[in-house]
């Protein structure tokens, strides 16, 4: 079957989705509703029937003139919240009258206040309820028609033909086109048999990896061994064909291949990432390459991959689990570890001020750094260069796709309404002083804070983040936190033998952080991202400590006392309580022995007993406790940028400068207690190397 081409199946020009503005999530207090004027018509039936409209808001409804004449009601019925002055006459009304039920307790009025809501409010809980239920949208099992509604959902273009061969047999080629790529898949009784996909570009850069996005898209639509064709579904395909087919929509033709723009940048960030190898072998001479290549993405500026782990698209890897340790032969350096990176992709501009998409290979120059700046820095700066706009021709067919930019000699230019994006995968937990900090690199504004949930109006402080709160549990972020993991952890001691040790761990957040966690963010320039990276590496490492200590965020769900880890040796037991807690725990209440019976397993006794405080303003900071011999270990420490451990205090190798010797004979500092802490990535570990050793 010839597949046709994208541009005879494409019927329309370039359709953009529409993206999340960057203003969303903003409070009433930011809009604050518009009251149309007496004379500004109003028709009720749009209100009732059209909640995005400007003229549906309830607000309006409330506040006009006409409104209130029309519908014949007292002024006390249009009475609202809007008003602070409002809202505290009617507080003290309804709460002073004998009104006052102890509705504190009821499950879903913590919030009452929420029916009185804006316009912008309702708008963004409208949009909360849509992401939700599209990341929870079934994409269906792998056949002829889950793949045709598929197509049809991302607005591609799709042609069916069966073919006979000479036994009778009867398969179905399924085409799938967009403006610049065409995917074929070939089905045997609804299984695939085949998928190819192809690039109808112009662009080199895109046709060289192409059979690369191939074979992810063919793994994620064949049946794995020993699978059943009852439970092959589309989830793997479908985040990875929409990624393509998102930037096949927004590319424009002619003007923009948003496939060339990422193809294009990941050609430079790659020259980046041969320079940083070839000065990196320079140091590390005799190390094995895969070491070398860990080195230049955890400790320089990433490592740019495409169509790699799984994942169609642009990458640039910055992080990695056990990154001192060299893979087993025949695996790669990144297939055993779990890895943190920023997928690049495109999206509609949705706002203003932020920068259009660019397409170059020549973000930064061939020589990588600056020649003639040698200002005896330790680093010599990176020489960035400022592509061109790409510029649209000036016609009917994009006068939706384009908007013009005021140029430096003061002419204006069409340029795409289109803009890079990193999708931060895993996302990212930053107090909110570095989160603002990461909007400031791109030059945009921080939009207002993500609460907690519609009922608790309240930032997320960075333990509850890491470690939700169960459903249905209130917790003052005014009041410490305590969590506590026991789990098993397998050492060796110094003599080579291997050893199981049960730990209780304790987790104490005496000072909350307000906190958000970053999952996506528009930029223009990938020298940004470049500056991002040395504070990403410092909560990326962070995150590994809490993780591999306390177990991970998905295992908080046994705080009710769950032991479905137990046999992973992992997380066999946890809680998490408040200082409250605790007090009814002691006082022997209901509460405490209704825990018990809650199917609580029995603790084992734990051969050691880690405290450890953490609080992360102005930076990290971890102050960890655990038994040593006849004393107590001691030990503060820091992570700073770049994932690097800092030891400020302990008191475990003695005074400076006269180290403890170790069993060994050699001498131990606190360089060296901290890089063990950056080979271990386990504070458990950690205190039974110190605890073994010194």
């Amino acid at each position: 079957m010839s597949t046709p081409t994208p541009a005879a199946m494409k019927h329309a020009t370039s359709q953009q989705g529409r993206t999340p503005s960057g203003q969303q999530g903003r409070t009433p207090s930011h809009f604050p509703a518009a009251t149309p004027p007496v004379s500004t018509p109003f028709n009720a039936a749009q209100a009732a029937f059209s909640p995005r409209g400007q003229h549906s808001s309830p607000q309006h409804v409330k506040k006009s003139p006409a409104t209130m004449g029309m519908t014949g009601q007292s002024t006390m019925a249009a009475l609202n919240f809007d008003s602070p002055s409002t809202a505290a006459a009617m507080g003290a009304l309804v709460m002073g009258n004998g009104f006052d039920m102890g509705l504190e307790g009821v499950a879903g009025l913590d919030g009452v206040g929420g029916a009185y809501a804006s316009e912008e409010e309702k708008l963004r809980r409208l949009e909360n309820i849509i992401k939700m239920l599209n990341v929870r949208e079934k994409k269906g099992m792998v056949s002829d028609a889950g793949l045709e509604r598929l197509a049809q959902r991302l607005g591609m273009e799709i042609l069916s033909e069966e073919h006979s061969t000479p036994g009778g047999h009867k398969t179905k080629t399924l085409a799938i086109a967009g403006s610049a790529i065409a995917l074929d898949i070939v089905l045997d009784n609804n299984i695939v048999q085949n998928a190819t996909l192809s690039y109808h570009g112009n662009a080199d850069s895109v046709t060289k990896h192409i059979d690369a996005a191939s074979q992810i898209l063919l793994k994620d639509l064949q049946l794995s061994s020993g699978q059943s064709p009852l439970t092959k579904t589309l989830e793997r395909f479908a985040i990875n064909f929409e990624r393509l087919a998102r930037l096949d929509k927004l590319s424009i033709v002619p003007g923009l291949d948003c496939h060339e723009a990422l193809s294009s940048m990941h050609s430079s960030l790659g020259r980046l990432y041969g320079w940083d190898l070839e000065q990196l072998r320079r140091t590390m001479t005799g190390r094995p390459d895969s070491l070398i290549e860990s080195s230049a993405m955890c400790t320089r500026h990433g490592r740019p991959v495409m169509h790699e782990r799984g994942q169609v698209g642009l990458a640039l890897q910055y992080w990695k689990e056990r990154r001192f340790i060299a893979p087993r032969a025949g695996q790669e350096a990144s297939a055993q570890n779990k890895v943190w990176s920023m997928l690049l992709g495109c999206a509609a501009i949705d706002g203003v001020g932020l920068p259009p998409v660019r397409v170059s290979e020549n973000w930064i120059s061939k020589d990588i750094v600056k020649q003639d700046d040698m200002s005896g820095a330790l680093s010599p700066p990176l020489d960035w260069q400022e592509p061109d706009n790409v510029s649209l021709p000036q016609n009917d067919e994009n006068k939706d796709a384009g908007m013009d930019m005021l140029q430096a000699d003061l002419s204006t230019t069409r340029v795409p309404r289109v803009m890079f994006t990193a999708t931060f995968d895993p996302p990212i937990i930053l107090p909110q002083s570095e989160w603002s900090r990461f909007y400031a690199i791109v030059g945009l504004e921080p939009p207002m804070m993500t609460m907690i949930n519609e009922f608790n109006r309240q930032p997320p402080t960075f333990d509850q983040l890491f470690f939700p709160v169960m459903p249905g549990t209130k917790q003052d972020i005014s009041e410490p936190r305590t969590i506590v993991r026991r789990h098993q952890v397998p050492m060796i001691n110094t003599y080579n033998d291997s050893l199981t040790r049960t730990h209780k761990n304790s987790l104490f957040i005496y000072k909350p952080i307000y906190s958000q966690e970053l999952s996506e963010l528009p930029f223009g320039h990938p020298r940004q991202l470049i500056e991002m990276l040395p504070v990403l590496r410092q909560y990326a490492f962070l995150s590994t400590l809490l993780e591999s200590s306390f177990g991970r965020k998905d295992e908080s769900t046994a705080e009710s006392g769950g032991n479905h880890k137990a046999e992973e040796n992992e997380a066999e037991q946890s809680d998490s309580s408040t200082m409250k807690d605790q007090l009814a725990e002691f006082m022997n209440l209901d509460k405490s022995d209704a825990k018990s019976n809650a199917g609580m397993p029995v603790s084992v006794p734990a051969d050691l007993s880690l405290d450890v405080i953490l609080w992360v303003h102005p930076s990290p900071h971890m102050q960890v406790v655990f038994p040593m011999r006849d004393t107590t270990a001691n030990i503060t420490l820091s992570i700073l940028e770049g994932g690097l451990v800092q030891i400020i205090h302990e008191n475990v190798i003695g005074e400076e400068p006269g180290p403890v010797k170790e069993i060994n004979g050699s001498n131990v500092t606190r360089e060296q207690l901290a890089k063990v802490l950056e080979h271990l990535e386990d504070l458990s570990k950690w205190a039974e190397w110190i605890r073994s050793r010194l």
